[in-house]
């Protein structure tokens, strides 16, 4: 009985060794898929409502928010483990439209992975590169 639970025992501290880099993965995903998310949904509530949406990051609160004149739409906190690093673009404007105002860049560091925003002018195009 003692050999049985010594192999049990042994076999759990495995299996939860290797369960902080399928975390720290699926974090990473998460925070991707709902940014992707967020931009399309600001993309789509201007063109809509016919409004102008601020997109904002802000690399001080480590926050994303998107707002219509006074009213927040989309504010977005990150977790402890994802931090602004750096890039070029700070807020940026979609019109009515659908164009994008400003382009640029955002990076952030997920875990111990860059990753890389680019807005680009014209239509409402985005990019996430890890």
């Amino acid at each position: 009985m003692l050999i049985v639970l010594a192999v049990v025992s042994i076999m759990l501290a495995v299996g939860i060794a290797g369960v902080k880099p399928v975390m720290e993965w699926v974090q990473k995903q998460m925070f991707i898929t709902q940014l992707e998310s967020d931009l399309y949904y600001a993309h789509s509530y201007a063109i809509n409502r016919k409004e102008t949406i601020v997109f904002r990051f802000s690399k001080e609160q480590n926050v994303y928010e998107a707002a219509s004149g006074r009213k927040t739409i989309i504010k977005r906190k990150f977790p402890d483990s994802i931090k602004m690093t750096g890039g070029n673009l700070s807020r940026f404007h979609i019109t009515p439209e659908g164009t994008i105002s400003y382009f640029g860049t955002v990076q952030f560091q997920v875990n111990d992975t860059a990753v890389k925003l680019t807005i680009y002018l014209g239509r409402g195009r985005f990019n996430v590169k890890k």
